[in-house]
């Protein structure tokens, strides 16, 4: 091969692991390893490929939670780039890392090794992470805990390493029902102790307003408006705290303080998210609803669902609203797209109003919506 050949691959090598910087940015390299007598432990026998998807499908399960962070912080991916690849195949992959390293690209990294140790089971999880660097731990089965389910568990404290934030925004999703959020604030709370004391934190606001959300889940409104007033004054241009403090006011009564809210948020800083646009409606519509002003808040809910169609939690609000009015068969019209809508809805995990029902009524406690983000369930 003449210089100018070599030169141009070169070139084109260069360009290649370039484009694999790019599009795998933001990836998690994951790789599962286990000693041979692992898999003859378990009846039925599990193969090494099984457990490696398992890992894997844990750590897409945190990552597929309808979050507000855009792109979220986690993708797993075993996929390899064409120009490492390539590199590979010509014997000088250490070159092609040093060339993508070079390039600013440092893949995080998930790896659990199964081993016995005394008779026991163990497993190793170490990596690499953007956000805390290096990590490694040692974790014990559980009693009784069967392998699939040790893999899960590891693979999720392998994911609060890489993405400490949707791993604590998973967990609350995940125990809502049981209600069980120990692991969920204290991975918040040491995300958070993590963070530099600076007045303004985009992520310090994420974590006070996750746990002003788990507040609501304990019923405790007042707890859940100090936290959320918190998540604003740490990022005070993000929309999503001060409709969840608008939600918490509701829950309060205060009436005429989560309307002023919703106004000034609409009026100073719309956000343009249909989603949160039509939240923000429906939500200044409740505070119009609990203030007796029936008429201005059908106004608001015609707004609301004209901006976001398929949002149930607003439909269902705008049928109470009509029956205020006295208007009961547009009601139950209403209530009738809010079941049909029910299939689409989508609402982001860190909004207060996909999971609670918009309060306008006098000492009432917080309730569980009748209306959730649908499960993905498809046959062919």
């Amino acid at each position: 091969m003449d210089l100018f050949t070599l030169a141009a691959a070169f070139v084109v090598a260069l360009s290649l692991l370039g484009a694999d910087t790019v599009i795998h940015s933001g990836s998690v390299a994951v790789e599962v390893v286990a000693a041979p007598q692992i898999t003859r432990m378990t009846t039925p026998s599990i193969d090494l490929p099984t457990l490696e998807e398992e890992f894997e499908e844990q750590l897409n399960r945190i990552a597929g939670t309808h979050s507000v962070i855009e792109p979220q912080e986690i993708r797993s991916t075993r996929e390899q780039g064409i120009g490492m690849a390539l590199a590979q195949a010509a014997k000088v992959e250490n070159l092609a890392y040093a060339l993508q390293a070079e390039l600013g690209y440092r893949p995080d990294k998930l790896r659990l090794a199964l081993f016995i140790d005394g008779g026991e089971l163990r497993g190793l999880i170490s990596g690499n992470s953007h956000l805390v660097g290096s990590f490694r731990e040692v974790m014990v089965p559980a009693k009784e805990e069967s392998l699939v389910a040790f893999v899960r568990r590891c693979a999720l404290w392998g994911g609060s390493q890489i993405a400490p934030y949707s791993t604590a925004l998973f967990l609350m999703q995940t125990h809502a029902a049981d209600q069980d959020f120990r692991d969920a604030v204290a991975l918040a709370a040491h995300a958070k102790g993590r963070l530099p004391a600076t007045p303004l934190s985009m992520d310090r606001s994420l974590f006070d307003n996750l746990l002003g959300m788990i507040a609501l889940f304990k019923n405790d409104p007042k707890a859940a408006k100090a936290a959320f007033e918190a998540a604003v004054a740490a990022d005070p241009t993000s929309p999503v705290p001060v409709l969840n403090a608008a939600f918490a006011d509701l829950e309060l009564d205060d009436f005429r303080q989560a309307a002023q809210r919703m106004q000034r948020l609409i009026e100073a800083a719309p956000p343009p998210n249909k989603v949160l646009l039509g939240t923000a409606y429906a939500t200044w519509a409740a505070a119009l609803l609990g203030s007796h002003d029936a008429e201005g808040a059908d106004r608001l809910l015609a707004r609301s669902i004209e901006i976001n169609p398929d949002s149930s939690s607003a439909l269902d609000l705008w049928a109470e609203a009509k029956d205020v009015k006295g208007d009961h068969a547009a009601a139950a019209d209403l209530r009738r797209r809010a079941l049909e809508s029910a299939t689409t809805f989508e609402n982001y995990a860190e909004v207060a109003a996909l999971y609670f029902h918009l309060s306008w009524q006098d000492n009432q406690p917080v309730t569980r919506s009748k209306f959730s983000n649908p499960e993905v369930v498809t046959f062919h």
